[in-house]
């Protein structure tokens, strides 16, 4: 049956929650997309590590059985504020009307228009919705007079990426509220009720553990339950149904298995296909003269299972990238961990860091259904080796692969892309889990099955490190693990990132101790402090002052001799202003030679975060090909912003100028 929106009594019984805006007519209903929902979290909480996770959140050793149940209900309310018929009338045409105007004041959500009825500002609709829904039931799950069961319905409706704002709800207006045009509100909540008890019985066991009251219980609840509504929401794996039908939970479950299996949360057959994890010369053989682990990723290696937080202190170059893979895969072969996400300062690090991971994971698990890394860096679109080209159609996404992985879904939105089993991007994407922005909670909760390795980590100011700490403090507390790098961290930094905010002046490290801390090193909580050996390498380098910051014309002279020198040369400005002004001043001084400037498709530029993206893909591409590991030595001048200072590309300088 397809519902006529020409003629609204055909809705009776039959509130929509899904309708397709290219093809008028087509409605997915309510209580099907709450069923949907409702199985989808049911399939992640049978995850072994969200479920552990999430246990540890809650300050417990598991989620019990009536507990996941409890929560898959909870999941299948969270739409449970589109019967108001502000929200059902929305997709009716004009002729629904005979004539008549739209009420006014009828709002066309169901998250914000709910809120009076939550604050029972709308006393008359709150006394009949809360009696249908069985509220009073749900009250006992919790050991604290219903304070958390009202804390996890709210996160339930909070679902689209923010938590709701009790105090800024829509103006109360009951008569949306009541029955019109054939639907009956109050119907479908007791509906949905009784639908939500037969879908989850054990929820309703009498004899039940209470509800976790933990706030980062809560928090990951309200990740995991946007993350089954974006599941849920996926038309390729639950097609629209406008027909009521009694064991719809049946087919909901089968595809809430499968969207979770083949979206990469479900890796139990991933799992069962892993061998040992390889030794370090099949993951890096590199050339037959780095096939062997030096000191530090030695030390790195052989940090215990059960530290959830290591610290990696060593000079740029030293092989850290190395050392965190490695680590990864132990943890991943020992369970610990299901992903890795990789997080660098700038962009230009994430993409050539992106290209060693894609690399690696192709040597660690070589099964036909091998993960594929995710590049967690808006306007590139990878996954694995193939690039996705954003289409003008919304949300749609063309690939340069006609094979179909539904894993690459978590690419197609930087919103998701912490939900990818192996991402590597920029450190932002990570810290957006601890601020106060749309979608923190399903970032954090997609994060925390994962190993957070952060590189760079001295590359923060105190601000950036402040947000790090809060990050480490709800991932770790999660049962997450992390791994940061550094090659210049200092004392005072590592000690706060070790203990986070549990630091007080009187602990802060002293000159002294300082000055002794060993380097190259390995720190835990655990075990303190572990020196490493020295890598048997020897790097000189010299740093001179020099008074030029605003003279171009000598900053350009430097740059040039350096390159006819045979040095490969970066010149790092402060500002987009004055990397043009250097850039100009150089091609000035090059004259007819430009054989030493840095081109692109042919014409002498610079780098900087000003171009549009698909420029900068280009401008990526050319300065990796000139400065990177594999270039070939010759001397040139690159100039560019703060987007190359950090990205590795400075450890293969012979020479720099930084402002």
């Amino acid at each position: 049956m397809t519902l006529s929106h020409a003629n609204p009594n055909a809705y009776t019984r039959a509130h929509w929650a899904k309708s397709d805006r290219q093809n008028p007519g087509r409605i997915h209903l309510l209580e099907h997309h709450l069923a949907d929902v409702g199985a989808c979290m049911e399939a992640l909480l049978s995850q072994p590590t969200i479920r552990g996770r999430l246990a540890r959140a809650a300050g417990r050793d598991d989620i019990d059985e009536a507990t996941a149940a409890r929560l898959a209900a909870f999941a299948a309310l969270h739409d449970i504020g589109k019967v108001n018929m502000g929200f059902q009338t929305q997709i009716w045409q004009a002729e629904d009307w005979q004539g008549a105007r739209r009420p006014r004041g009828w709002g066309r959500g169901h998250t914000r228009d709910i809120v009076p009825v939550l604050n029972y500002d709308d006393r008359e609709t709150a006394d009949w919705f809360f009696d249908a829904l069985g509220f009073e039931e749900l009250l006992e799950w919790d050991a604290d007079a219903g304070e958390t069961t009202c804390g996890l319905f709210v996160a339930t409706l909070s679902h689209h990426g923010e938590p709701l704002n009790l105090e800024g709800g829509r103006q109360r207006n009951p008569s949306m509220w009541r029955a019109y045009g054939g639907l009956d509100p109050k119907a479908c909540v007791e509906r949905i009720s009784g639908l939500a008890r037969a879908w989850f019985p054990a929820a309703f066991a009498t004899d039940a553990v209470p509800l976790p009251s933990a706030p980062a219980f809560q928090h990951m609840f309200l990740g995991l339950c946007t993350l089954a509504d974006w599941l849920g929401s996926n038309e390729a794996f639950f097609p629209f149904r406008d027909a009521p039908q009694d064991d719809y939970i049946a087919t909901a479950r089968s595809r809430a298995k499968r969207v979770v299996r083949e979206i990469g949360l479900d890796i139990a057959d991933q799992r069962d296909g892993f061998a040992d994890t390889p030794d370090f010369a099949d993951l890096f053989n590199l050339s037959p003269n780095t096939i062997q682990p030096n000191a530090i990723q030695r030390a790195a290696y052989d940090v215990p299972l059960d530290e959830p937080l290591a610290i990696i202190e060593s000079e740029t170059g030293s092989g850290k990238t190395e050392a965190a893979l490695w680590r990864f895969a132990r943890l991943y072969d020992a369970g610990r961990v299901d992903g890795l996400y990789f997080a660098l300062p700038t962009r230009a690090a994430a993409k050539q860091i992106y290209e060693r991971v894609n690399l690696f994971r192709k040597r660690l698990f070589t099964a036909a259904d091998a993960p594929k890394p995710v590049l967690a860096v808006p306007g590139y679109i990878r996954f694995g080796d193939i690039k996705g080209e954003r289409e003008l159609q919304p949300y749609k996404v063309w690939w340069d692969s006609d094979a179909i992985d539904h894993r690459r879904w978590a690419a197609e939105s930087a919103k998701r892309f912490l939900a990818a089993q192996i991402a590597v991007g920029t450190i932002d994407q990570a810290m957006m889990a601890a601020l106060k922005v749309r979608h923190s909670h399903m970032r954090a909760a997609c994060l925390a099955r994962n190993l957070l390795v952060v590189d760079e980590v001295h590359a923060s100011d105190a601000y950036m490190r402040r947000i790090l700490e809060a990050l480490l403090d709800a991932h770790i507390g999660a049962g997450g693990y992390a791994l940061l790098m550094s090659a210049t961290l200092g004392s005072d930094a590592r000690h706060r990132l070790l203990t986070r905010s549990r630091m007080s002046a009187a602990d802060a490290p002293n000159m002294d101790d300082a000055v002794k801390a060993a380097y190259p090193s390995i720190a835990t909580v655990g075990e303190g402090i572990r020196p490493a050996s020295e890598n048997d390498r020897l790097k000189r380098v010299l740093m001179k002052a020099r008074p030029a910051m605003q003279d171009f014309d000598q900053t350009a002279q430097l740059a040039l001799q350096a390159a006819r020198a045979s040095a490969k040369t970066l010149v790092i400005r402060n500002t987009v202003r004055n990397a043009i002004a250097t850039q100009q001043a150089i091609e000035r001084a090059a004259g007819d030679d430009a054989s030493m400037l840095f081109t692109c498709n042919g014409t002498p530029t610079l780098h900087h975060s000003r171009f549009a993206a698909p420029d900068r893909h280009m401008l990526d591409a050319a300065v990796e090909a000139l400065l990177g590991k594999e270039a070939l030595a010759k001397g040139c001048v690159v100039v560019g912003t703060q987007t190359l200072e950090q990205s590795g590309i400075l450890n293969t300088c012979r020479s720099a100028i930084i402002e």
